[in-house]
């Protein structure tokens, strides 16, 4: 609502010249490091609506960078903060920080990789990524979740 997500989302057009199988290589590299140091959901909770507006922004699918950005926050390999098994595992004192970064960074290339084939094989065909929704257009002030209809709830939110 206070429109920080739209501000933050125009702020990031320089990836309009990216083409976008390479944004959503950066996109999820960018949240599986960060997902490293914060927890998984709060990144992710933070992240999707500035990824959303940016999409709407270039005129992509929304969901052609949200579905690897999300699939990115489960990531965290590297560090002993970054999950509670890695903490546990850690805590066992058989590892060290500087093994479990390098199997992770191995991890992380491996899932960012992983991530960028499905969405630019099957995802596209999956989720139609290759036209841009209705309910993703710039104009539209809504969530950008598609509208989904029930009529039960629809009375309830026209009371609210």
């Amino acid at each position: 609502e206070s429109g920080l997500a739209s501000w933050i989302g125009g702020h990031l057009q320089p990836l309009a010249e990216v083409p976008p199988a390479v944004a959503v290589m950066l996109i999820t590299a960018f949240l599986a490091c960060f997902t490293e140091f914060a927890s998984n959901t709060a990144t992710i909770i933070i992240f999707l609506p500035v990824i959303a507006e940016m999409a709407i922004r270039v005129s992509v699918n929304p969901l052609y960078f949200m579905i690897p950005a999300t699939v990115g926050c489960s990531y965290a390999f590297m560090l002993p903060v970054s999950t509670p098994p890695n903490s546990i595992a850690f805590a066992s004192g058989h590892l060290m920080v500087k093994d479990m970064v390098k199997t992770g960074i191995v991890m992380n290339i491996l899932g960012i990789l992983s991530v960028s084939l499905a969405m630019n094989t099957w995802g596209i065909a999956m989720f139609n990524l290759s036209s841009y929704p209705e309910w993703a257009h710039a104009g539209n002030n809504s969530a950008v979740i598609p509208n989904i209809h029930f009529p039960s709830l629809k009375s309830i939110n026209t009371t609210l």
